[in-house]
């Protein structure tokens, strides 16, 4: 029951530190379980060692994670099902997620890695520097897979390159997804879709080596007003995949790619061509010094039905600006921002 919800919490943020040299730090497996404020570092000396800071399984629903700064782990946050009972319904909120180095390892590098679950919510978190060079080179910043429905991207940040950067390997920001679930994994041990109906909204995602959101077989998602800078774009494959895609600001293309649906409505992209030889118009919107300030008045949608919470929590006017935010100095002072 909420009223039963068992808090573990830092009276203020770094004032505990907790350091893991195991695989898992939190193992999670029953309901209601907040945890906030805590600082928390792998120190393994083998990187195969940290795996995850949090282990939510079977029945940890309702599990919440809130203020946390967690350093130096494959998976910082890792969520499955466990004998046919899923940890539905989680919160993830304005979190600080990254490494101090490169993950060297064949293991999964994923801050928020979700198979399964259905319900949760992902939001104001900060996630960057999650550089694999062992086994496929391939690592996410969060992604939700393994058919589950209704889970969402909102309002983070992603920098997938911020102090480590440079080195050979595939990044991509965010996923519904991700690169796919063993069928023994998924929540109806099939898996015809890896996601239903999943949101990525008011996110900024930037530096990513390969696609800055991608779409693996997921069904009806909303992929709305996010800033995507500096990342491959955004793509959506396979002919189980569909989704809306709207207001959004990308300086490569928004594609299909083996039969996604895609229905694109009202985004400021660069043409594939362009994006091929390097030519990226549209991220001339912005100053050219990196922090997203206007260069100009900001381009503006016509009136639009929905206008969710910017990135920065500011309401949208009925005009909203393309992509995550408003005026990107109103973020100044939330701790998403401030990791940078």
């Amino acid at each position: 029951m909420q009223n039963d919800r068992i808090i573990l919490r830092a009276k203020q943020p770094g004032t505990v530190i907790l350091e893991h040299e195991m695989v898992e730090g939190f193992l999670v497996s029953a309901p209601y379980w907040t945890f906030e404020n805590l600082t928390i570092r792998g120190i393994c000396s083998s990187q195969n060692g940290c795996e995850h800071a949090f282990h939510v399984v079977g029945g940890g629903s309702h599990f919440i994670a809130r203020n946390n700064t967690i350093t130096n782990f494959n998976a910082h946050f890792k969520i499955n099902g466990i004998n046919g009972i899923m940890p539905d319904y989680g919160l993830i909120e304005a979190n600080i997620l990254r490494n101090t180095v490169i993950r060297n390892t064949a293991s999964a590098v994923t801050p928020v890695d979700l198979v399964a679950a259905s319900g949760w919510v992902i939001r104001r978190n900060f996630i960057s520097d999650f550089i694999k060079t062992g086994g496929n080179k391939v690592s996410f910043g969060a992604f939700a897979k393994g058919g589950g429905s209704g889970n969402r991207f909102e309002r983070n940040i992603i920098i997938c390159e911020n102090l480590l950067k440079g080195v050979v390997g595939h990044r991509v920001g965010l996923s519904l997804g991700g690169g796919g679930t063993g069928a023994q994994f998924c929540r109806d041990r099939r898996c015809i879709t890896e996601q239903e109906r999943g949101v990525i909204e008011a996110n900024l995602i930037a530096s990513c080596s390969d696609e800055g959101i991608y779409l693996n077989r997921s069904a009806s998602s909303t992929i709305r007003h996010n800033t995507v800078i500096n990342t491959a774009g955004i793509t959506v494959r396979f002919p189980e995949s569909s989704a809306n895609v709207e207001g959004n600001i990308v300086d490569a293309s928004i594609r299909s790619r083996e039969d996604g649906i895609v229905r694109n409505t009202d985004n400021l992209e660069d043409s594939p061509l362009k994006s091929y030889i390097g030519v990226t118009p549209v991220r001339d919107v912005y100053q050219s010094n990196g922090e997203f300030a206007w260069r100009r008045d900001p381009p503006r949608r016509d009136a639009v039905l929905h206008t969710p919470l910017d990135l920065c929590g500011r309401q949208r006017p009925t005009g909203p600006a393309y992509g995550a935010f408003e005026r990107f100095s109103d973020c100044l002072g939330n701790q998403n921002v401030e990791a940078r």
